[in-house]
């Protein structure tokens, strides 16, 4: 499932899925929250933006190691 949001990192509308498992827990220990579910991952190559679906203020950036380097022909 993916979602269409401004991605103040990336610029524009972009895609956005749900966090993964380990990614989630970063997340709550980050914002020191116990519910994160409805936080979603920007899925531009290289992107480390997540933020909540309905509130793009309400984010970060994951940690270095999360970010996902473009694949061949991807920008």
């Amino acid at each position: 499932m993916r979602k269409s949001l401004a991605c103040p990192t990336c610029g524009g509308m972009q895609d956005f899925r749900p966090l993964d498992d380990a990614e989630r827990a970063v997340v709550k220990e980050q914002l020191e929250i116990p519910y994160v579910h409805d936080y979603w991952r920007c899925d531009v190559a290289g992107c480390l933006r997540f933020q909540r679906w309905d509130k793009q203020r309400d984010g970060g950036l994951l940690p270095e190691r999360f970010r996902r380097p473009a694949a061949d022909g991807e920008t």
